[in-house]
């Protein structure tokens, strides 16, 4: 799966300014879908973010770095 980020005006769909394309060795019909949101989901969303935003004010500080963690990781 090749993905590539773009800009939609309405009509036509463009790469972004210096976005590298792959190279292109066929071509396929593709249809994009724009869905409206949903009130509901988003309101989950809302909920399950603020409980991960309470959840982590209450854990306590690391005692390391993150990258001082990723490399003790890595040495076992």
């Amino acid at each position: 799966m090749l993905t590539i980020r773009g800009v939609y005006d309405g009509k036509t769909i463009r790469p972004l300014p210096g976005e590298p394309l792959p190279k292109v060795e066929g071509e396929i019909e593709v249809q994009i879908v724009f869905l409206q949101p949903n009130p509901e989901m988003l309101r989950q969303w809302h909920e399950a973010l603020g409980q991960l935003h309470r959840m982590r004010e209450q854990m306590a500080p690391l005692q390391e770095t993150i990258k001082d963690l990723i490399e003790a990781d890595r040495v076992h």
